[in-house]
């Protein structure tokens, strides 16, 4: 199946991200139409105005994909200007200095495409500038590689100017105590429902006639089933993360601090920004930290915080990149 197209020209660079749509519309629109064309002489009778119509709305789906198949990201390197296109029709356009990057981009269970970031949005949905890819060594991903990434290096990012980074002393994630930074996260709706739930077990063990008509297995699970929530709530809810920069060290607390977890500020890996979906809708970003454990020769992962939106997300790596001393 065709993967992704592009042409190179010297101010520009046109990429078509969507062509592997094309064969899979045509082959959908043969099909469809051999199936109208037995529809249409196994069952006369119809009004032809009324069959041309549904004919038609049938025969609209390959056909929007056929359209879809001719999107494409054209970098104008002349007027610093990247232009999105389906067919001949504009439909949106981003400067060059807003680009942040394009990465690529992890498709959970189904291996990964390229995404173009913006500044504004660092860690957002991303425009889409390859095709997907299931395998590392596939002959039109290293050609992509080659070719097409370093003309974008070359038209978008080598006259960009270098802004550092600036250090965060106004804090909005963490809670500063002298040198420990404790990560600020509202847990109250948590440790309620923890209490509910396991009130509600512990109500149940108090009636037991409640579930006189259930049987064995369906007591257990009624009864015992809702204080398992509760204390994994409560365990989640009594919980917190510090930054402490005199130890240099990430800890993890829970149960109030009975129980800890100390990670050095060395074995931080880097900071994994995880956009979450449930049947393909969006549903939150997390960002965790990629953490060494030499003593066990192998990483762990912390999760940090959880985003709805993802805007703020860049802010609150600054802030803990700048407790880590990296900016």
């Amino acid at each position: 199946m065709a993967k992704t197209k592009w042409i190179i020209g010297p101010d520009t660079l046109t990429i078509y991200p969507k062509r592997n749509l094309r064969i899979i519309g045509i082959i959908f629109f043969v099909l469809f139409a051999a199936f109208i064309f037995f529809l249409f002489r196994s069952m006369p009778g119809y009004s032809t105005g009324f069959t041309l119509g549904y004919y038609a709305i049938f025969l609209l789906i390959p056909l929007m994909l056929i359209f879809a198949a001719e999107t494409k990201v054209i970098f104008d390197g002349s007027s610093r200007v990247l232009y999105k296109k389906v067919a001949f029709l504009p439909i949106g356009s981003i400067p060059f200095d807003d680009i942040a990057s394009v990465e690529p981009y992890e498709v959970l269970g189904s291996g990964f495409n390229y995404k173009l970031f913006r500044k504004s949005n660092r860690h957002g949905s991303g425009l889409l500038v390859s095709a997907g890819y299931s395998k590392p060594n596939d002959v039109n991903l290293i050609a992509f590689q080659q070719e097409v990434l370093p003309k974008i290096d070359e038209l978008v990012f080598a006259n960009a100017p270098i802004i550092p980074k600036q250090a965060i002393y106004d804090f909005k994630f963490f809670r500063e105590q002298g040198s420990v930074y404790q990560l600020l996260d509202n847990k109250t709706g948590s440790f309620i429902f923890g209490l509910i739930f396991i009130g509600a077990t512990v109500a149940i063990l108090f009636s037991p006639d409640f579930l006189s008509g259930e049987g064995f297995f369906q007591k257990i699970l009624l009864t015992y089933f809702p204080a398992i929530i509760g204390f994994a709530l409560l365990f989640a809810a009594t919980s917190n993360i510090r930054f402490d920069k005199n130890q240099k060290k990430i800890i993890r607390s829970t149960f109030a601090g009975r129980f800890n977890k100390e990670y050095s500020f060395d074995e931080l890996i880097r900071f994994q920004v995880i956009r979450k979906t449930t049947n393909f809708i969006y549903s939150g970003t997390e960002v965790r930290a990629e953490i060494f454990l030499p003593a066990k020769n192998k990483t762990t992962v912390l999760n940090l915080k959880s985003f709805i939106g993802t805007k703020k997300i860049e802010r609150f790596l600054d802030e803990a990149n700048t407790i880590l001393g990296r900016i």
